[in-house]
Order: structure tokens, then sequence, then C-alpha cells
């Protein structure tokens, strides 16, 4: 559980609430947390100003618009300046395919969490796409075989 002392437990219960439904209504939070509407407003207001609060999105659910695979790709690069590593990472994080890419310790540079519709799609990203981008050592891929729990909530204090 993630601590915050710097926000009291009106804004720690609304942080919990809008991660779990950002369409949440002002009107039900007021009544929940026994607060008026525009204290809830204000709130909902300062925490994102003070950055607590990045975006608001909708998670979609894949399975209803279409199958797509999944891939962890563990990447080694032949180089480790901080131009290569910026270059790298500049360059794949503009692939539509990569939802996320994190610089790692460890046997592997970076990690790359790829979705994409399919097997020939992947082949094609690897192929044309991932092998094109300067500098890359090995490259491992890891196909999610199935999904077993996805939290996008932090638990907060």
């Amino acid at each position: 559980m993630f601590k915050l002392p710097e926000l009291d437990q009106t804004d720690i219960q609304l942080l919990k609430i809008l991660q779990n439904n950002a369409d949440f209504p002002y009107k039900q939070i007021a009544k929940l947390l026994h607060k008026s509407e525009p204290v809830i407003y204000d709130r909902i207001r300062s925490l994102r100003n003070k950055g607590y609060i990045q975006s608001s999105v909708i998670l979609l659910n894949l399975q209803k618009i279409q199958q797509m695979l999944t891939v962890y790709v563990q990447i080694k690069l032949n180089e480790h300046s901080a131009q290569a590593l910026n270059l790298f990472q500049e360059t794949v994080t503009n692939f539509d395919e990569v939802m996320e890419c994190y610089h790692m310790t460890g046997n592997y540079d970076f990690k790359l969490k790829v979705v994409i519709p399919d097997m020939p799609a992947y082949n094609n990203f690897i192929r044309c796409r991932l092998s094109a981008v300067p500098n890359l050592g090995a490259v491992e891929s890891h196909f999610v075989i199935a999904q077993h729990k996805h939290e996008t909530a932090y638990k907060l204090g």
C-alpha cells in the first residue's frame, strides 16, 4: 500500500474512487464522502494541478474489439551510451504497436509491451520495424497466453 502523507483522507478517498471509475458523478462522490459538490470539484482540480491525477482514460476491452496478441519483448543493445539509449527509446516509443517501454536492469536493457493483431503482423514488426532500429542487439519475445490479472488502480494508504 502506498502512503501519501501530504494528502488528507478526503483526497486519498477521492483518488481511490476515481482510479476505479473516472466517470463517477461528483454528486455521488460528494454523498459518499459527506462533502459538498463544489468541495469535491475543487479537490479534484487541486489534485490535477498538483500532478496526482495525470489524466482520465477509458479502458477498452480488447476481447470485444478484436483478438490481439500481447508480446513482451526484451531487448539488449550493443552500445550503452546515453545517446544510444535515448535514440532507442525515442525510436521505439513512436511505434504504434509499442504500448509500454521500460529501461531495465538485468540481462536486457529494455522491455517493451507490444500489442499486435496476429503473428504475421508481429513478424513484420520484428523484421521491418524493430530490426531497423540502430544499435539493436539481442531480442527475446514472450507471448502472453492468458491474462489472469490486470490492475490499473494503485492501493493507496
